[in-house]
C-alpha cells in the first residue's frame, strides 16, 4: 500500500528540519497506547495482579479513562476480588454511555493531532463483554438476582454497540459487522444463568436466539457449536410444552443438532419421553469457562500519499476518499499530476491472535467421566470483523489528518515564509501517532465445557492441547463443589 517517500528539500533544509525536530520532539510523544502499556500483558500472564493494578493507575487519566476501568475490572476479576471487580466495571458502563451518548466534539482537534486526543469508545465486542464479567463475578459470590441482571443485559450489549458503530461508518462496509449483531456465545450464557435461576420461559428464548446465531455465524467468527445447547433446548423445551418451537428451532438450526462429536451426546428424537432430557437424579452441572490468550491488538503501521502540485483541495473530504480508492495503485493514482510533495501519516493495523488453546478435555476421576471443550466465543475473530468493517473510515480520517496538516503548513508557508511552514510541517510529524488502544487483557477466545457430575467435591483434570495438537499441560482445578439438581460456574484463563 505504501509508496516510496520522494520529499522535496532545497540545500540545507535537512539541518534546519533536524533542529526544529529536536525543538519540537517535546511538543508531543508518539508512542502508542500499545507500547505505553507493553508491561501490562506480561504482569497480567503472571498473575502479578497488584503490579498489573499498578501499571494500569499510571495510566488512569486523560482519554483512556474507559480502559482503565475495563482493565482494572478485568484484573479484580481474577484477583478474586469480585466486589471490587463489579464496582469498576459498573463505572465503565456508565462512562461508555456518557460517550456514546454525546456528540464527538473532540473530532475536530483529532484533524489537527490524531485520534489518541478523542476519548477512547471501546468496541462493541469489548463492551458486550463486561456483563458476562459481572456476571461470573455474581455466581461467585452467590447472588443468583444480580447474575440474572447481567444475563438480561449481556446480548442486548453486542447489539446496542454495534448499532452505535454502524452509525460512523459506510454503508458498504458494514455487512459482516451488522452479522454478528447477535452473540452466541452471550445469548447462551444468558440462558444457562436464567436456567440456573429458574426463568425456564426466559432460558430458552435464549438458548433459541443462540442457536440461531451459531447457526448463522459458526463459520464467520470460526465457531464450534456446544453440544449441550442441543440438549438444552431439548430439556427445557419439552418442560415448558414447546413441541412447536422445538420442531421450528431444529429445522432453522440443522448445524446445531448435526454437528456432534462421535459417541457424543447428541439431540433426542421427537418420540423420546420427557424425563429422558433431565439431569440424571443426585447430580449436579458443572460449567467451565476456559478462556484463553490475548485478544488481537492493533499495532501502528506508516503509509505515504502525494499532494499534488496546483491543487487546492477546496473538498478535502472528496480527496481523502479520492486517495483511499487510489492507494491499491498509486500509479494510476498519480497519472497526469505533478506531485508536490509525500505526506507519511500512521495508523492502526489489527495483528491477528488466535487463541493458543485447540483442545480442552476435562475429568472428574475414573467413575465420573469426562468431557470436552468446544470454542464457545472467538472474540479475535470478532475483533478482526469489527476493524475490518470501520477500516476504510479510519484510513479516510487518516488521509483527511495528513491532508489537514499538510494544507496548514502550505498555508503556514504561504502567510509567514519558509520557517512557518517547516515549523507547521515538523508540528504535524511529531503529533502524528496512530490509535492503537483496545481492553488489551480480554481474552482472545472461550471454550465451553459441561459436566454432569454426581454431588460432592471433586477435583477436576483439565487436559490442553494447542492448535497443532500439541500438549500444552495440566491443570487441576481443585474442591469443585457440585450440589444435586444445581449448576455450578467456574472460569479459569490460560496463555
Amino acid at each position: 500500500m505504501a509508496a516510496p517517500r520522494t520529499p522535496h528539500r532545497r540545500p540545507g533544509q535537512g539541518v534546519r528540519l533536524g533542529a526544529l525536530l529536536l525543538l519540537l520532539g517535546g511538543a508531543g510523544g508518539c508512542a502508542t497506547y500499545t507500547a505505553k502499556m507493553a508491561d501490562l500483558k506480561p504482569e497480567f500472564a503472571a498473575g502479578e495482579w497488584d503490579v498489573a493494578l499498578a501499571t494500569v493507575e499510571k495510566q488512569a487519566g486523560g482519554k483512556d479513562r474507559l480502559l482503565y476501568f475495563l482493565e482494572r475490572g478485568l484484573i479484580l476479576h481474577y484477583a478474586d476480588r469480585w466486589r471490587e471487580s463489579n464496582e469498576a466495571f459498573a463505572a465503565a458502563e456508565r462512562l461508555s454511555d456518557d460517550l456514546y451518548t454525546k456528540s464527538v466534539s473532540e473530532g475536530a482537534f483529532s484533524l489537527v493531532a490524531n485520534d489518541n486526543a478523542i476519548s477512547y469508545r471501546a468496541r462493541p465486542y469489548e463492551l458486550a463483554m463486561v456483563p458476562y464479567f459481572k456476571a461470573l463475578n455474581y455466581a461467585y459470590l452467590g447472588e443468583r438476582d444480580g447474575a440474572q441482571v447481567e444475563a438480561r443485559r449481556g446480548s442486548l450489549q453486542m447489539s446496542r454497540y454495534v448499532d452505535a458503530t454502524l452509525g460512523g461508518i459506510r454503508e458498504q462496509d458494514r455487512d459482516g459487522l451488522e452479522s454478528i449483531r447477535s452473540d452466541a456465545f452471550l445469548l447462551y450464557t444468558s440462558g444457562m444463568l436464567y436456567d440456573w435461576d429458574g426463568e425456564l420461559n426466559d432460558a430458552f428464548i435464549a438458548y433459541r436466539n443462540a442457536a440461531a446465531a451459531y447457526q448463522q455465524n459458526r463459520a464467520l467468527l470460526d465457531l464450534e457449536i456446544p453440544p449441550s445447547l442441543a440438549r438444552d433446548l431439548e430439556r427445557v423445551g419439552r418442560r415448558l410444552g414447546f413441541a412447536a418451537e422445538l420442531e421450528q428451532v431444529r429445522a432453522d438450526c440443522p448445524h446445531v443438532f448435526a454437528d456432534l462429536p462421535p459417541g457424543g451426546e447428541g439431540p433426542l428424537t421427537p418420540q423420546e419421553p420427557a424425563a429422558a432430557v433431565g439431569w440424571q437424579p443426585g447430580t449436579g452441572e458443572v460449567v467451565l469457562f476456559l478462556e484463553g490468550g490475548f485478544v488481537s491488538p492493533k499495532t501502528q503501521v506508516r503509509f505515504d500519499f502525494p499532494v499534488f502540485a496546483g491543487e487546492a483541495y477546496a473538498d478535502d473530504d472528496y480527496w481523502a476518499w479520492q486517495i483511499y480508492g487510489g492507494l491499491g495503485n498509486v500509479q494510476a493514482m498519480t497519472a497526469g499530476h505533478t506531485i508536490e510533495y509525500w505526506v507519511s501519516v500512521a495508523a492502526p493495523e489489527l495483528q491477528d491472535t488466535p487463541g493458543p488453546v485447540g483442545e480442552v478435555r476435562v475429568t472428574a476421576g475414573t467413575a465420573a467421566g469426562h468431557a470436552r471443550g468446544w470454542r464457545a466465543a472467538n472474540l479475535s475473530r470478532a475483533a478482526r470483523i469489527t476493524f475490518d468493517a470501520e477500516k476504510p473510515t479510519i484510513l479516510f480520517k487518516t488521509i483527511l489528518r495528513g491532508l489537514t496538516k499538510y494544507l496548514a503548513s502550505r498555508g503556514a508557508k504561504d502567510a509567514g515564509g519558509d520557517l512557518a511552514g517547516w515549523v507547521a510541517n515538523i508540528f504535524g510529524a511529531v503529533t502524528e501517532s496512530a490509535d492503537t488502544r483496545g481492553w488489551l487483557t480480554l481474552p482472545a477466545e472461550v471454550h465451553l465445557v459441561r459436566l454432569s457430575l454426581p454431588a460432592g467435591v471433586h477435583d477436576l483434570q483439565v487436559e490442553l492441547a494447542d492448535r497443532d495438537g500439541r500438549a500444552m499441560g495440566t491443570q487441576t482445578l481443585a474442591g469443585v463443589e457440585v450440589r444435586a439438581g444445581d449448576w455450578t460456574f467456574l472460569s479459569r484463563r490460560v496463555f
